[in-house]
């Protein structure tokens, strides 16, 4: 082989050479970001977890506590007209505690018999002399907080409201007369068990005694 024949077939090895590595690099994938692209369709989502909630709970009815055993209560007097021991002081009276410290007690049945959505009722039985001119007010409230007590009574005066009881003994459609006392049966609401004064005024005087209020154990 002559030198031109040589040179010429090197020449052509040389492209081929080239010619492969050209088509070596065309086949080598190129590394590129893929855009990101929104789809026509919603994307289906992962709900939230519900959130736990407690279910609104029943009221649970309200108990009476018991009476309490540090209340400075009044003395009850002797009996006026046919009602027993009384608390107040002449003319005006109120029936239907215990002593020998005023006391307003519930057994446990009587707490729930006497429950209303204002308290714990009770019976009392207002007695006022009849030589009282004027009206007579009545009213009280719990020696700790304040909380008003509900007093109220038959033949009350109008103006009574729902935490303050108003008695005219004068009142000629009375119906409620022992010898010389206009009698009021009637009652006292408790919002609690607790300390609680009450109050009674008449023109030219007034009284202020205080109570003790609450359950108290079923004998037996």
């Amino acid at each position: 082989m002559n030198n031109r024949q040589f040179l010429s077939h090197a020449a052509m090895l040389a492209g081929l050479l080239l010619l492969l590595a050209s088509c070596t690099q065309l086949a080598q994938p190129t590394t590129s970001a893929t855009p990101t692209v929104a789809s026509t369709h919603p994307t289906a989502s992962t709900p939230a977890a519900p959130t736990s909630s407690p279910s609104p709970q029943g009221k649970q009815s309200a108990r009476l506590g018991p009476v309490p055993q540090d209340c400075p209560g009044a003395v009850l007097e002797q009996a006026v007209s046919n009602t027993g021991p009384v608390v107040g002081g002449s003319p005006v009276w109120a029936g239907g505690f215990i002593g020998p410290r005023a006391m307003l007690v519930w057994s446990p049945s009587e707490a729930v018999t006497y429950h209303n959505r204002y308290g714990w009722s009770h019976k009392l039985l207002w007695v006022v002399q009849n030589n009282v001119k004027g009206l007579v007010r009545i009213h009280g409230a719990n020696l700790r907080d304040g909380s008003l007590l509900r007093p109220d009574a038959e033949q009350e005066a109008p103006t009574s409201t729902s935490t303050l009881l108003v008695l005219d003994p004068q009142d000629p459609n009375l119906t409620n007369r022992v010898d010389q006392w206009a009698e009021f049966p009637g009652g006292l609401t408790i919002p609690e068990a607790g300390c609680y004064y009450l109050e009674a005024q008449w023109p030219g005087g007034s009284w202020r005694i205080t109570f003790a209020a609450g359950m108290v154990p079923s004998n037996g």
